[in-house]
């Protein structure tokens, strides 16, 4: 099973969030039973997988390779972060809240502002390097449901909450602390990060119902286009030809994340005023999520190919 897996590019996480997104989509309580079952099998007990593989990447990062990581995977955050937060002010301002095409302000944002960190490491485990596999804790921050909240605060002048954000460094900042105090824990804790990637899969893939996901349609399928030209062709651009990178990371974090899916009802216990536009956003994210899953998959495979 191992083997077959590993012949897909990210195919670790990618055959398990398929499973459990049948699983949602068919038999969405089967695994709610409580306890230690519910806990692993559905996306209850993701914070804790995402925690663990934080603190696992951290182990891996010496400290004296930091500027390193922050010179690429750092720089890459911070253009992400300013495309994000540019685009969705411009959207707001161009077409409002209700969007266009049946696109809405919230899904755009939500979309843009996402990144698969489960499947960044899985892809960078087949492609790149230990340090970019290290740099796992920083891409999380980008996964955690604060930070598109963040930024469609910034157009509604709401209050920013922090807290999500932090509690996601924490992890990490103890993991790069016990990788360099302890080279033996180092080494046992190092391969943590990949051995949580089915985990991970499995927790992402529960909030995913494949029939609302394929009746998003047309939207859909727009909607991940919009999120790609930014998002792969700025990026990549920018690590080949300023970074003078092979362009993989940027195509690593080129996906939208499974728990993106629950951000619009976020928003919408926020704002209420926003509530008749959540079923038709997450229904779109859904369809992103499962397209892009594939997709960056391919393309990251594609240019690795091609930069040898």
């Amino acid at each position: 099973m191992y083997t077959s897996m590993k012949k897909i590019p990210g195919g670790l996480l990618l055959i398990p969030m398929l499973v459990s997104a049948l699983f949602c989509t068919f038999l969405p309580h089967f695994f709610e039973i409580g306890g230690a079952t519910e806990a692993l099998f559905t996306s209850k007990g993701l914070n804790y997988i995402i925690g663990f593989a934080c603190l696992c990447s951290g182990v891996s990062l010496d400290i004296r390779q930091v500027s390193t990581v922050l010179k690429k995977e750092g720089m890459l955050i911070l253009v992400k972060a300013l495309l994000n937060i540019g685009l969705g002010l411009l959207f707001i301002h161009i077409f409002g809240m209700r969007g266009v095409f049946g696109i809405s302000a919230i899904a755009y944002i939500v979309t843009i502002c996402s990144t698969n960190p489960s499947l960044f490491l899985a892809l960078e485990e087949d492609y790149g390097s230990q340090n970019d596999m290290a740099a796992f804790g920083l891409i999380g921050i980008l996964c955690t449901p604060a930070y598109p909240l963040l930024v469609f605060s910034l157009s509604q002048a709401t209050t920013i909450n922090w807290t999500p954000i932090i509690s996601t460094l924490i992890p990490v900042l103890i993991g790069v602390v016990i990788g360099n105090i302890d080279t033996k824990m180092k080494d046992f804790l190092a391969p943590g990060a990949a051995l949580s990637l089915p985990f991970m899969g499995f927790a992402f893939g529960a909030n995913i119902n494949l029939i609302d996901a394929i009746q998003a349609g047309p939207q859909g399928f727009l909607l991940t286009l919009l999120y790609y030209i930014p998002m792969v062709l700025l990026m990549v651009g920018f690590e080949r030809y300023l970074l003078k990178k092979d362009g993989v990371t940027s195509i690593a974090m080129s996906s939208i994340a499974g728990m993106s899916v629950s951000v619009p009802v976020l928003i919408g216990q926020t704002l209420p005023v926003y509530q008749p536009l959540i079923g038709p956003a997450t229904a779109q994210i859904a369809f992103g999520v499962v397209i892009s899953s594939i997709l960056t998959p391919i393309l990251a495979q594609k240019l690795y190919k091609l930069s040898q």
